[in-house]
């Protein structure tokens, strides 16, 4: 019976390991939007100014 204690205990290593695995993968996928949002930002801003450029020229 001490080989099922060890076999239950590995499973619930493997289990522990997964879930914590799982969890980096989500703050890191919660980052890379955070930083996408924010790029998405700056290029809007970007493309704005640029607009305002071209109008500042043409007139």
């Amino acid at each position: 019976m001490q080989g099922v204690s060890y076999l239950v205990a590995a499973y619930a290593i493997a289990w522990v390991g997964l879930f914590v695995y799982l969890g980096v993968i989500v703050l890191r996928i919660r980052g890379v939007r955070t930083e996408l949002a924010a790029v998405e930002v700056l290029v809007r801003e970007q493309q704005e100014q640029q607009k305002q450029v071209k109008k500042d020229l043409e007139v």
